[in-house]
């Protein structure tokens, strides 16, 4: 008598969902910037600041909570995947929240140059995926194995740099800037971790909660998306143009308009793609390619192009 092999069993890939454990290493790494921060800024500035980011955290949540409703209606674990999706957003905000006193000055009122709030958030967000390896790797994007058909996805990356290169370089030749150098660290911050951190929590960590409980039942472009692409797009452009600060709401239905739509652009790209890394190379294309325009019109007028 013969016996059939023995089948594989598919690994179950442990996500921030299905247990707790994350939160204490994400927590900690928070709690250490949290102490070294309140030394120098002081204990009442960093509970000001964190006070401020949970009611910016509450506020986005509630925007988004009817359509976040929709979405989630009758799925099991719904009301974890909303605990999880707070915990991420509120740690996002905690981070860069804190009174900026390790960073070099370089920000603007949304708090996205912010080179301590974005090394932080990448610390915590390190702690997470190393937690969670597996499901790290698998859905959140982490891994390097492109998904077939990814090409595509790769042909937008290279459009965007081209596209905004040569647009930042029209206009400037249309309104007869002075060859103005690029910026070194306006330009570094651009091609840094401050983009990948965006991309690591919308993309990844939050993408890949909502994709698995929603599911990904639409097919658009050759991509298999679902509510978690609609749900993280309208959570970038709110981040950019509808967030609360010490100096009170910062309203920019523009910036909220556009920005959701380069979060659409970025989902399909890590949907199509498998790979957060190349959602992070299109983010970065676009600021890039814009950075490359200044620089090649600095070059044409003489000038050396970063200064």
């Amino acid at each position: 008598m013969s016996t059939s092999p023995p089948q594989s069993v598919p690994a179950v890939r442990v996500g921030p969902v299905d247990t707790w454990r994350w939160a204490g290493p994400v927590l900690m790494v928070l709690a250490v910037a949290t102490v070294l921060v309140g030394v120098v800024a002081g204990p009442v500035a960093v509970l000001r600041s964190g006070a401020i980011g949970l009611a910016d955290t509450a506020i986005t949540l509630a925007v988004v909570g009817p359509l976040l409703a929709v979405a989630l209606w009758r799925r099991p674990g719904a009301l974890r995947v909303v605990a999880v999706l707070a915990v991420l957003i509120a740690c996002s905000r905690w981070a860069h929240g804190l009174p900026e006193v390790f960073g070099t000055g370089l920000e603007w009122n949304l708090l996205e140059w912010n080179w301590q709030g974005k090394t932080v958030e990448l610390l915590w967000l390190v702690a997470l995926f190393l937690a969670l390896g597996p499901w790290a790797r698998e859905e959140a994007g982490l891994g390097l194995r492109l998904r077939a058909g990814w090409r595509p996805a790769g042909w937008v990356v290279v459009g965007l740099f081209g596209g905004f290169a040569l647009l930042s370089l029209w206009s400037l030749a249309d309104a007869g800037a002075p060859p103005t150098p690029m910026d070194t660290e306006r330009f570094l911050f651009d091609v840094g971790h401050p983009n990948l951190v965006e991309e690591l929590l919308v993309r990844g960590a939050m993408l890949a909660v909502l994709d698995r409980a929603c599911g990904t039942p639409w097919r658009f472009l050759g991509a298999d998306v679902g509510w978690g692409l609609v749900l993280t797009a309208l959570w970038f452009g709110l981040w950019h143009g509808f967030v609360l600060t010490a100096d009170g709401f910062v309203v920019d239905p523009v910036a909220v308009l556009s920005t959701g739509i380069v979060g659409l652009l970025l989902g399909w790209v890590r949907a199509r793609s498998g790979s957060v890394w190349l959602a992070y190379a299109a983010h970065c294309a676009v600021e890039v390619g814009q950075d490359t325009g200044v620089m090649a019109w600095a070059l044409l007028g003489g000038n050396v192009p970063l200064g």
